[in-house]
C-alpha cells in the first residue's frame, strides 16, 4: 500500500486515531492532576510524539550508519514511516488547538504557528514525494526533546547533562552526517542526470544521422531507377527502330520487278 497524499483513506484514519490517542493522553494527565502548571501541560503532548517518533527513528538511523552513509536506502518508500510522519503531524495540529485553550502563553507565534505550519506543509510535500523515510530517520533528533519534555513534566527527572549529551550526539554529530550524506547523494544524483543527458545526446546524434542516411538512400535510389527507365527506353527504342529497318528493306524487295531468267535454245540429241 502506498499514501502519496493526505487525501489518502489510510492517511485520514491515521490523523483520526492518533488525534484520539493525543486526546486522551493529555486528558489522562490533566485530570489526575499530574500536569499542573501551564509548563507541564504544555509539554504532555510533545513528551508522547517526541518518544515515539525517537523510537522510530531507530532503525533507519541504524541502517545509514551501517550502509557506508548511502542515503538512498532510507530514501526508499516505507509505509511505516509515512504513518509515523502522520502521528507527527497530527501533533502539530493537536498542540496548537490544545495549546490555545490549556497553555496559551506557551504557544507564540514563532515557535508555534509559524514553526508547526511550516512543518505541516513541508511533510505534506514529503508525503507526496514519498521522502518521509528520510524525515523519521531525522526525528533522532527529537531525543533530547523527549528528555526535555521529561524534565519538564516532571522537574525530579531533570537531567541537564543528559539532555546536553543528547543534544551534541544527534543535532550536532548526527545531523552533520547525514548532511554529508545528503551532500554525497545529491552530487551523485546530479552527476547521474549529466550521465543520462550526455546520453540522450549522444542518441539523438545517432538518431538524426541515421535518418539523414536513410534520407539519402531514399534520395539515391530513385535516380537509378531513373536511369535505368531511360536506358530501357533507349534500348527498346533502338529494337524497335532496328525491327522498322528490317520490315522496310523486305518490302522494298518484295516490291521489287521479277528478274528475266535466260532461256537457252532447244538441245537437239543426235
Amino acid at each position: 500500500m502506498i499514501i502519496a497524499s493526505i487525501l489518502d483513506s489510510a492517511f485520514i484514519s491515521t490523523f483520526a486515531l492518533s488525534a484520539v490517542l493525543f486526546g486522551s493522553w493529555f486528558s489522562f494527565w490533566y485530570k489526575s492532576n499530574l500536569a499542573r502548571t501551564e509548563k507541564e501541560r504544555a509539554y504532555v503532548c510533545t513528551l508522547l510524539s517526541s518518544s515515539v517518533t525517537s523510537l522510530c527513528s531507530i532503525p533507519l538511523v541504524y541502517t545509514l550508519l551501517t550502509n557506508g552513509g548511502d542515503l538512498a536506502d532510507i530514501a526508499a518508500y516505507r509505509t511505516w514511516t509515512v504513518i509515523a510522519t502522520t502521528f507527527f503531524m497530527t501533533f502539530l495540529v493537536v498542540d496548537l488547538v490544545i495549546g490555545v485553550v490549556f497553555y496559551r502563553s506557551k504557544i507564540d507565534m514563532l515557535t508555534g504557528w509559524i514553526h508547526h505550519i511550516t512543518y505541516l506543509l513541508v511533510l505534506s510535500w514529503g508525503i507526496h514525494n514519498q521522502l518521509t523515510a528520510v524525515f523519521i530517520m531525522m526525528c533522532s533528533l527529537e531525543v533530547p526533546t523527549f528528555i526535555l519534555a521529561l524534565g519538564s513534566v516532571r522537574s525530579e527527572l531533570r537531567r541537564d547533562y543528559v539532555f546536553a549529551a543528547t543534544f551534541l550526539t544527534t543535532r550536532i554529530i548526527f545531523h552533520a552526517y547525514a548532511i554529508k550524506c545528503a551532500w554525497q547523494y545529491t552530487a551523485g544524483f546530479i552527476k547521474q542526470q549529466i550521465r543520462l543527458a550526455a546520453k540522450r545526446k549522444q542518441d539523438s546524434v545517432a538518431s538524426n544521422q541515421a535518418q539523414r542516411q536513410r534520407s539519402k538512400q531514399q534520395h539515391i535510389q530513385p535516380s537509378i531507377v531513373s536511369t535505368a527507365t531511360i536506358s530501357s527506353e533507349t534500348t527498346i527504342k533502338k529494337t524497335t527502330i532496328s525491327r522498322n529497318n528490317k520490315t522496310t528493306s523486305a518490302s522494298t524487295y518484295l516490291s521489287s520487278p521479277t528478274p528475266q531468267f535466260h532461256q537457252s535454245p532447244p538441245v537437239s540429241v543426235h
